[in-house]
């Protein structure tokens, strides 16, 4: 905490310096206060100040992730606490207050991401590129209402920039110095005739990495990002308006920023004393690559890519049939990848992953909007949604592997079984979504408002998955590989269809692991309640208190390769509903137009809490982990301190606990203390009275942007902006490796432009003190199932970057 004391010292102390020159140039005449510029937002569908909306919201301005060049969702954690992003091997981790949805395909997310009102359900969508936006409204807490497909956590909801009535266009290029990362964008905007209006935006992005491969002798991650997006506007009469959006992107990455940072020696065993990259270089004569085992920003792996296409169009109406409006969306959105990691992380010949996953989604809304009387106002909607999801991963042991030395070790001739062979898994699911919603609000007694709201939403799901073991390339077994099955089963725990044809032996490690071949039906109806309590206290003050129950539906499991401490494969398969309550109480000051504060205090219960855990060997097991609760404080403020000076910050304080989180996964080497299963043998960890992964007590922000003129016709801008967090656990079992200490993020910025905004060139500094925190970390897969090393790899930020960014407007 000194260290955060000492970050927010020194910023109040930059702004200081910076304010006292300005209050010298303009003298002892008394002047009208600085007035701070009004933050629109679409939380409650209607466009309102920020200080009129009874719910804790993060505004990131579209103006800022421009000038700031912030590329991908995962940069705005750093702008809005108690939301964190961050990639890991295989997904992707998004959490609001603590809360989200853990690694795998098969789960919809708890933090509900929207793009002009679409839902993207996928976890890997969160990587879009971002450019040419409004806004991006980080929406705190279970979203049940108007966000209400499965946002228990919260909501981000994206707006992207419309077309203008009048002609403009902007052009913006950078280059960032250490991971020679090459971006450009821009849009042109305007009428096309008297009632028809388009905008057209292109980005393209070019980066060569920051770690170094000792593998192939590049860096990583190398990146690649192309998007288009085209806006159509007609006024098709005085009170109808038509919008056809279409939005292509492919974002694909080579390589990846994963390394080892740490690998004990082996304490028993016929490799004792040896590490394990000791063990792939001394005994099985891999590349020496495999020895660097340390954090040193340098990785292994080969042949690595994460290939990416997102397409969205939609089409909307809005009626304003006299003082009503009336609006339509219709969005048809498609998503895909196609990936391969090598996820031994060792840069060995050990294993590699294939993955894809391919979402189509379609979906209708309608929403009645009343005008606001004197007394009440409402909306009313319905959604319908319907969407194919098929996903397929692949487990593959080249013919090389070290597994197949090290398998002939202890059963001669069985490594050979499984050289050139892959264990492919596919799964799909075909969900409908039916819900209807309405919001009233009653302005009962001045200044008193009671807001009452709720969405009733029917799901339905069917779900199949299996696992088949096949050759690499995708053909059956040849002849001398059919026992390979039993090999993936005694060695990996993987059960495949293959096992029932094997006899005996095949049908014990059926009976063990449980029958590849799954399927199953949901269908539910979940009712979910809202109810706000305002206190309008004139100007720009409000107090609010409400109470709120949301849901995330159960769904099917596609990552598991067997059936783990469940008694069948059916019941492993699927997963229940999550359930939460939130209790909140807060109010919007502010304060003569040139200062704000919003707070927010919330306490959540969360009932089977859906979680997704590594087991030690190549698996990730679902389960409802029992019950949790979170408590904290969230406060931002901004103040416009000069005309010239503008001062802001944030602080979250959390609080969580599980309090029922008995089937936790243990850590390699920690004592299991869980019999789960009921046979007398522990298996799992009891994590109750834990937090959860990623969870910082405390996070917040300071900022400070100056603007003055200089030279008679231009403009000086000068920002810094400084992130700060407590301490968390960046692995998922808790293990004590995994541990992050505190640490601060510090951005400057300084840009230059005429007085007419023609054009601006700017240096940016992100992260310029270089903290390279662990983001994510997890056991090296089958370092300690097969050669009992304790070894670990994860994900660090990106250090120190320098960056030059020039811009025409026009």
């Amino acid at each position: 905490m000194k260290r955060h004391m000492i970050s927010g010292i020194s910023i109040l102390a930059l702004a200081g310096a910076i304010a006292l020159p300005v209050h010298a140039q303009e003298g002892q005449e008394a002047e009208a206060p600085a007035r701070l510029n009004t933050v629109t937002v679409t939380a409650q569908a209607r466009e309102q100040s920020l200080s009129d909306v009874p719910i804790s919201v993060g505004v990131v301005d579209g103006e800022i992730i421009a000038d700031q060049n912030l590329q991908r969702l995962e940069d705005i954690q750093y702008a809005v606490p108690n939301f964190t992003l961050t990639e890991t091997g295989i997904s992707t981790n998004i959490f609001i207050r603590g809360i989200g949805s853990g690694i795998n395909q098969g789960f919809e997310q708890s933090v509900g991401m929207y793009v002009d009102g679409v839902h993207y359900g996928r976890a890997q969508q969160t990587r879009t590129p971002l450019f040419d936006l409004e806004r991006i409204e980080v929406l705190r807490g279970p979203q049940s209402i108007l966000f209400g497909k499965n946002s228990i956590a919260g909501a981000l909801s994206i707006t992207t920039a419309k077309p203008t009535r009048t002609f403009e266009g902007s052009l913006m290029a950078s280059y960032e110095f250490d991971a020679d990362e090459i971006v450009t964008e821009g849009y042109v905007s305007g009428p096309l005739s008297d009632r028809v209006r388009g905008r057209l935006a292109l980005r393209y992005r070019d980066a060569e990495g920051y770690d170094i491969n000792l593998s192939t002798g590049n860096k990583n991650p190398q990146r690649e990002d192309i998007s288009a997006r085209g806006t159509i506007e007609v006024d098709l009469t005085d009170n109808l308006l038509a919008r056809a959006k279409a939005e292509v992107s492919d974002f694909d990455v080579y390589g990846r920023s994963r390394e080892v940072f740490n690998s004990d020696p082996i304490a028993a065993g016929p490799f004792a004393g040896l590490t394990y990259g000791q063990v792939l270089v001394n005994v099985f004569g891999q590349d020496s690559s495999a020895l660097n085992e340390v954090r040193d920003g340098k990785r292994s792996g080969t042949g690595e890519f994460s290939e990416n296409e997102l397409e969205t169009y939609t089409v909307d109406f809005e009626w304003t049939p006299g003082e009503f409006e009336l609006q339509s969306k219709t969005a048809y959105s498609a998503f895909k990848y196609d990936e391969y990691c090598d996820c031994d992380g060792s840069g060995a010949d050990i294993f590699g992953a294939g993955i894809q996953e391919d979402y189509d989604q379609f979906s209708q809304e309608i929403r009645l909007i009343s005008p606001i009387y004197d007394h009440f106002d409402y909306l009313l909607g319905a959604y319908y949604q319907t969407s194919s999801h098929e996903y397929g991963d692949q487990i593959i042991v080249p013919d090389n592997s070290v597994l197949v030395p090290a398998v002939n070790a202890r059963s001669p001739g069985a490594g050979n079984l499984v050289a050139g062979t892959e264990a492919a898994r596919s799964a799909k699911v075909d969900a409908d979504v039916l819900s209807a919603f309405g919001q009233f609000t009653w302005r009962f007694m001045d200044p008193l408002s009671l807001q009452v709201g709720a969405r009733v939403t029917k799901e339905s799901k069917d779900g199949e998955r299996t696992m088949v073991i096949l050759s690499d390339d995708g053909d059956a077994l040849p002849t001398a590989q059919l026992g390979a099955p039993l090999v993936f089963a005694n060695l990996l725990g993987i059960t495949s269809e293959n096992l029932s044809g094997l006899g005996p032996t095949g049908a014990f490690f059926v009976n063990s692991l449980g029958q590849a071949k799954v399927s199953g039906s949901r269908e539910e109806t979940q009712f979910s309640p809202d109810v706000k309590l305002i206190w309008d206290l004139g100007a720009d003050d409000l107090l609010y208190a409400s109470w709120a129950k949301g849901f995330k539906s159960g769904g099917f499991d596609f990552r598991a390769n067997n059936r783990s401490v469940y008694p069948t494969m059916a019941d492993s398969f699927e997963f229940e509903d999550e359930q939460a309550i939130n209790w909140e109480v807060g109010g919007k000051f502010g304060l003569g137009g040139s200062a704000e504060l919003n707070v927010a205090a919330f306490f959540t219960q969360y009932d089977d809490l859906q979680v997704s855990i590594f087991d030690g060997i190549l698996g990730f097991n679902v389960g409802n982990a029992g019950e949790a609760e979170v408590k904290g404080l969230e406060l931002d403020g901004r103040w416009a301190a000069t005309d010239n000076l503008t001062l802001s910050g944030s602080l979250a304080l959390t609080d969580f606990e599980f309090t029922d989180y008995r089937n936790g996964q243990c850590y390699f080497g920690q004592q299991p203390d869980v019999d789960y299963d009921g046979n007398g043998v522990p298996e799992l960890c009891d994590y109750t009275g834990k937090s959860n992964q990623l969870v910082s007590d405390v996070q917040g922000t300071l900022g400070a942007d100056y603007v003055r003129d200089i030279f008679g016709n231009y403009e000086l801008e000068a920002g810094a902006d400084v992130f700060f967090t407590s301490g968390y656990d960046a692995s998922q079992t808790y293990d004590p490796d995994g541990r992050v200490d505190g640490y601060e993020l510090v951005n400057l910025r300084l840009a230059l432009s005429p007085r007419s905004g023609a054009w601006q060139v700017a240096l940016m500094g992100k992260n310029v003190f270089d903290e390279t925190p662990l983001q994510y970390t997890s056991a090296v897969p089958l370092s300690g199932s097969t050669f009992g090393a304790n070894v670990d790899h994860g994900r660090f930020l990106q250090g120190r970057q320098i960056a030059i960014q020039a811009r025409v407007n026009f």
